[in-house]
């Protein structure tokens, strides 16, 4: 690598080299802001401004700026020096006394031949050599602070640098940095650690993601305010205009009224088109109802998001789903933690996230499948999706559902996503190294091998096939296959599993075709039942100490409630494991209990699918939906936003508050930048402490 630097004296080598060893001959921790501290009066702090030439950056490198603020403030000549109005450094101690949150620390510099020996030096003076960095190299020393600020940036966003990703960190371990520059003294290595402070999220609502809410008593109502907006959003508006005229809906919207729709849209045109539809399909609808909506089925939904329904299913029934195992998929919800930092932050405090998630198998991969992945990686990253989202919608928007159930192993992500069980992220290891997951139902399939009476060395083709029959076309066949089981019952098809020669000549005799899972468990099959009281004996665990009481828990194994104790929920997960799962039933037993709306919480929407077909078989008059918080190949935060959307159309009670911010800060920098500012939005400061 070529590298590019400005020359200078002897002298000037020899006493930069001087101030540099002396630097590194003590302790280096000092506090790096983005914006100018905001101290109490009270508090006075010395101010030192190091006047930087931006023009001739060259002749004030980065190294000997930093090294000039660090003799200021350890000789106590100032409490805070000021680098060209850009960057704010002061001591450390002096942050923490004074209450100030950094966004990142600069822990140490390190000087060699080579990147490789200057970031060992480095870390070696932070004491942090078990650390592997994630590291900027530059060829340019002249670029050197513009970098430098970029790569705090990154680091109070969580972000990994050069990049859009969630920086995610391993269990109680703070995000470690380097930048890398070449000098004149040799190629340097500046290591930085992450601050307590978060620049703020990354907006839900934003010009290119408009929503906007209306709420009325009457749907005669409803239709005056749509007609009058139709008008408002026909005349020409800047975006600020558009995005204060949002606002003022928002603030006018009433959660209480028991009507309302949403349009969304990504321009103020496009709001005007969904705005006139919907306008359309009220009246179309109105005239074919004659006197009025009230009360109908009529339920409305565009592409773009916008939704309404004539009769709203309300919070009572209200039902959490948590999907199965394989519905993960790589780059899952990888733009969330962008706009949801302090529910990262929590989760990382809790436990190990990037286990929880695992994000080496569904972030740092290429692969476009879930396929690369075993059946421990699957549970844990499903689990862990639900977990995460279940934290979004009952910790930022205060939804709680009054049912919940779980598709197969869903019913282990609802109690650990719920606050149930009373140290879920334990599992997480448990589930890697468990011989459940990786030998009895996969991988060497014990289970099966002990139902069929094979050898060690005696080979199984196993596989599961999803075929669109009914039990009655499909059970007559099982006598000439005793190696095929009836897995799961779901809607209009079913999921068979067992060898993959058997189930092809019996689907074949059927009349049917299938489609290949290539997944190999035996979960769900009577080979299974040889495990469950190891199973039930896995999911045996503590509860919390606060148990939710305004959720009924609903499982495949029982027709009631499961009662909130650790031998029934580990029973309820062991005979759903281990016995066929009919989900038909299960749905059709939640609505019997209540259950209307279903809200699936996990990745994609395959279950919400599968529950719209069964409600599609229901001969009952009784209405009911089903929603999903993702989908995938759509972005993951639009998905949200329409399912909330929906939710909000069915007046299931919610707080509105981290929309109604999100367009009011988005407002904020739009002002800014009209007048020309160039603001550093700051959300409130992390309270974790931190991580070492």
């Amino acid at each position: 690598m070529t590298f590019s630097v400005n020359a200078i004296s002897a002298d000037q080598q020899a006493a930069l080299t001087a101030d540099l060893k002396q630097q590194q001959a003590k302790p280096m921790r000092l506090a790096l802001l983005l914006a100018a501290p905001n101290t109490k009066p009270a508090n006075y702090l010395s101010l030192s401004e190091l006047a930087v030439d931006y023009q001739a950056i060259g002749t004030q490198t980065l190294e000997a700026l930093l090294i000039n603020a660090a003799s200021l403030l350890g000789n106590q000549q100032c409490d805070i020096v000021s680098l060209g109005n850009k960057l704010w450094i002061m001591q450390a101690i002096t942050a923490a006394k004074n209450g100030l949150h950094a966004h990142a620390y600069l822990n140490a510099i390190g000087c060699g031949d080579n990147s490789e020996q200057a970031i060992n030096q480095a870390l070696a003076h932070a004491k942090r050599q078990h650390t592997q960095p994630q590291v900027v190299e530059l060829t340019q020393a002249n670029n050197a602070l513009n970098a430098l600020i970029a790569l705090i940036n990154d680091i109070a966003c969580r972000r990994m640098p050069n990049s859009q990703d969630y920086w995610f960190t391993p269990a109680h371990q703070s995000r470690v940095a380097s930048l890398c520059y070449p000098s004149n003294i040799g190629v340097l290595a500046l290591v930085f650690t992450q601050g307590s402070q978060l620049l703020s999220a990354k907006p839900l609502l934003a010009a290119n993601r408009l929503m906007l809410p209306l709420s009325a008593h009457s749907i005669l109502q409803l239709h005056t305010r749509l007609t009058s907006l139709c008008d408002a959003l026909s005349k020409p508006c800047n975006e600020l205009g558009l995005l204060k005229f949002i606002h003022q809906q928002w603030q006018q919207y009433q959660s209480q009224a028991p009507y309302a729709l949403v349009l969304m849209a990504t321009s103020q045109s496009g709001l005007q088109q969904e705005a006139s539809a919907m306008l359309e399909a009220l009246d179309t609808q109105q005239t074919q109802n004659a006197s009025t909506l009230n009360n109908t089925s009529f339920h409305y939904k565009t592409p773009a998001g916008s939704c309404f329904t004539a009769s709203p299913l309300g919070a009572k029934g209200l039902s959490f789903v948590y999907p199965g195992v394989g519905t993960v998929y790589p780059q899952m919800f990888s733009q969330l933690g962008h706009v949801f930092p302090h529910v990262f932050a929590k989760l990382e405090a809790e436990g190990n996230l990037p286990a929880m998630l695992q994000t080496q198998a569904i972030y740092a991969t290429q692969e476009k499948t879930n396929s690369h992945m075993s059946l421990s990686e699957l549970a844990i990253a499903g689990v862990g999706a639900s977990y995460m989202l279940s934290k979004i919608l009952q910790d930022e928007f205060a939804i709680t559902p009054a049912f919940a159930l779980g598709y197969s192993m869903g019913e282990a992500a609802m109690w650990a996503s719920l606050g149930v069980w009373h140290a879920p992220h334990h599992l997480i290891d448990a589930t890697q190294n468990s011989s459940i997951f990786n030998q009895d139902i996969a991988g060497e399939l014990r289970c099966v091998r002990q139902a069929w009476q094979l050898t060690n060395d005696q080979p199984i083709v196993w596989n599961s096939f999803v075929t669109r029959a009914s039990v009655a076309e499909i059970k007559p066949h099982l006598a000439n296959y005793p190696r095929v089981y009836i897995a799961i019952i779901q809607g209009d098809s079913l999921v068979l599993a067992g060898c993959e020669e058997s189930i092809k000549a019996l689907l074949k005799q059927a009349g049917k075709r299938g489609i290949a899972a290539n997944r190999v468990t035996a979960m769900h099959t009577s080979a299974a039942l040889n495990i469950v009281d190891d199973v039930k004996q896995f999911y045996l665990q503590p509860l919390a100490a606060a148990l939710p009481t305004a959720t009924q828990f609903l499982s495949a194994a029982q027709t009631q409630p499961v009662e909130l104790t650790s031998h029934a929920i580990a029973k309820s997960i062991a005979d759903t494991f281990c016995h066929p799962l009919d989900f038909s039933q299960l749905i059709k037993q939640s609505i019997s209990q209540g259950s209307r709306l279903f809200v699936e919480v996990g990745a994609d929407r395959q279950t919400a699918t599968l529950i719209d077909k069964i409600i599609g078989q229901q001969t009952s008059q009784v209405q009911a939906q089903a929603l999903a918080v993702n989908a995938k190949g759509a972005d993951d935060i639009s998905s949200l936003l329409k399912c909330l959307a929906q939710l909000m159309t069915h007046r299931v009670p919610m707080s509105l508050t981290p929309l109604i911010q999100s367009l009011q800060d988005v407002i904020n920098d739009t002002l800014f930048i009209d007048t020309k500012h160039s603001p550093l939005g700051f959300s409130d400061t992390l309270s974790e402490g931190e991580p070492h």
